[in-house]
């Protein structure tokens, strides 16, 4: 699994949209948070600890290898499936993909405040096409729920969290 070639330099918002050009059917949600870019990041990047807390869907992650910017990670959902989970993980962005799924952050500093985008697109299984959610339905809940998850990370990063 390899991460799309970018230009030294280049945005990490810019690289997260050259990323879901590349992956039909994927949902991408943008958002301005009310916190500086440090703060967000730090809720991005613990991994560990704050995935579970904004993916509903996930139990537990941990790290099981690091080098340098490069992750292994082991993921359970809540029904105790596990997944071996390839990161990258750099200040700005933020790449985690296995067989099954391809989840990705990418922000900015922007006047104070932070621009922080999110992309996630489960890959084709079975021999099925790659292609949109199946129908307006499940795309509306995956727009949803991503909204929902920027909303947590939002609470997250300004102590505000439920």
């Amino acid at each position: 699994m390899s991460e799309p070639v970018a230009l030294p330099g280049m945005d990490p918002i810019d690289r997260l949209a050259v990323l879901e050009a590349g992956l039909p059917g994927a949902v991408v949600r943008r958002r301005r948070i009310a916190a500086p870019f440090d703060a967000v990041w730090r809720v991005i990047a613990d991994l560990e600890n704050t995935v579970p807390r904004y993916e509903t869907a996930v139990d537990r992650v941990r790290i099981v290898e690091e080098r340098g910017e490069f992750l292994r990670l082991m993921v359970r959902d809540v029904a105790g499936r596990e997944d071996a989970v390839d990161a990258r993980l750099r200040p700005g962005w933020c790449l985690m993909q296995s067989a099954t799924v391809v989840v990705a952050f990418a922000a900015r500093p922007l006047d104070g405040e932070t621009l922080l985008a999110h992309l996630e697109h489960r890959r084709p299984q079975d021999g099925a096409p790659p292609g949109p959610p199946s129908g307006p339905a499940d795309r509306a809940a995956a727009v949803a729920k991503i909204d929902e998850e920027l909303r947590t990370i939002e609470e997250l990063a300004t102590g505000r969290s439920r």
